[in-house]
């Protein structure tokens, strides 16, 4: 699917969309804006979180991470933070809390086959 389409798509789309690149072994990472609420901004590459920051005018930090670094510090921090998957400016997105987004990550993981181990090493099974 194209980018612009992607963007422009609905929710659900988005988050498919979302969870199946930042656990693709090409990409492998989310990039997460904070933007001094309790809810993270997480996106799965530059473009789209370029069209989210022309748009704002709040001031966000962003970091990009590697998902399993990611889930292991969902995992382990105690910061009350929920997290909203590939926002669109002036569009509602669901807020999941760190349990929700953890189990939709690792299930298209376990779904993938190739990432068991890791998860397993990792203790986030």
């Amino acid at each position: 699917m194209k980018k612009q389409n992607i963007q422009n798509s609905d929710y659900l789309k988005r988050e498919k969309n979302f969870l199946s690149t930042i656990t693709s072994e090409e990409t492998f990472q989310v990039i997460i804006g904070n933007d001094g609420s309790n809810i993270r901004l997480l996106w799965q590459d530059e473009y789209y979180m370029e069209a989210y920051l022309n748009t704002c005018e709040t001031p966000i930090r962003l970091c990009k991470v590697d998902t399993v670094v990611f889930l292991k510090w969902m995992k382990e921090s105690n910061v009350e933070t929920d997290y909203t998957i590939h926002p669109v400016f002036g569009q509602a997105s669901p807020k999941l809390t760190p349990k929700e987004l953890s189990k939709k990550i690792i299930d298209q993981m376990e779904s993938d086959g190739d990432f068991y181990d890791t998860l397993r090493a990792n203790n986030l099974l």
